[in-house]
């Protein structure tokens, strides 16, 4: 078992990046080719990556202790990438199993790879003290649920842009629009009072840390714009009877709020959220 230690985190991470790929290729595939050992195959070649992701993220942190710099797995740009693609794959794989979806992967395990590689060659790897003001339990709080919220909205997504697909080219061997709906609004409906207890849990911390709960920080708009733009989408949903692609295009654009949320405003601007300094 002592190789297992030894071995750098990055390792781990780099070959669930390749399971991904591969993973992504294969659900590509089973698009064409209805076959029911394919598509076997490509749920394993996710659960693969799934896997090495967990190794990943567990060798990292035994190697933070190692370091005596010890942090979760989801601190940096590097972290935070990684986390979110093994969140996206859990729920997606869950969703597959509950939903018999096979086609989904399509959409969404590109997706999965996409954040991964982008960690794998963009972000830097080094593991990295954190500052002082994120040496809190209120990092496991409000990160976590914050990634829970991530992922959903990028699951929800991958349901719209189905849905889409379906709608215009309705021989497409896809679920019925009626289930892509469903699970569209279903990740949305129980990852958004996730995500609302994760904003509340920012201010908490934010008052700790810093004795106010509020301060305009850029990601702190951008996370009240992704909570307006998805409660807007509920609203619409449950009090205006609105379905279907009105609402599927809310999800689209909502998707779009949560990648500046997360790109634009840690990449880009300074402020408590910037990983500007990895």
């Amino acid at each position: 078992g002592l190789g297992f230690i030894k071995i750098d985190n990055t390792f781990w991470y780099k070959s669930a990046t390749l399971a991904y790929a591969l993973s992504s290729i294969i659900y590509l595939s089973t698009v064409l080719l209805r076959d029911r050992t394919i598509q076997r195959l490509a749920s394993f070649s996710l659960f693969l990556g799934l896997m090495l992701n967990l190794a990943g993220m567990v060798r990292r942190t035994i190697q933070t202790y190692e370091l005596g710099v010890p942090h979760p797995p989801w601190s940096n740009l590097f972290e935070a990438l990684t986390f979110w693609s093994f969140l996206v794959g859990l729920i997606y794989l869950f969703l597959e199993k509950k939903y018999h979806l096979k086609l989904m992967g399509a959409v969404v395990v590109p997706l999965v790879f996409s954040l991964s590689a982008f960690a794998i060659f963009y972000a830097s790897k080094e593991i990295v003290p954190l500052m002082p003001a994120l040496r809190s339990y209120w990092l496991y709080l409000h990160v976590v649920t914050a990634f829970i919220g991530y992922a959903g909205f990028t699951v929800g997504f991958g349901g719209a842009v189905l849905y889409l697909l379906k709608d215009k080219f309705p021989n497409m061997p896809l679920p019925s629009k009626e289930v892509l709906d469903e699970i569209t609004y279903k990740s949305i409906v129980i990852v958004f009072p996730i995500w609302t207890a994760s904003i509340i849990l920012g201010a908490a911390w934010a008052n700790e840390a810093w004795g106010g709960y509020w301060s305009w920080d850029p990601k702190e708009v951008w996370a009240l714009i992704v909570w307006l733009f998805f409660g807007a989408y509920l609203h619409a949903r449950q009090m205006l009877g609105w379905k279907g692609k009105r609402t599927a295009w809310m999800v689209v654009f909502g998707f779009i709020t949560v990648l500046i949320c997360f790109f634009a405003v840690n990449l880009f601007f300074p402020g408590l959220h910037s990983y500007a300094t990895d």
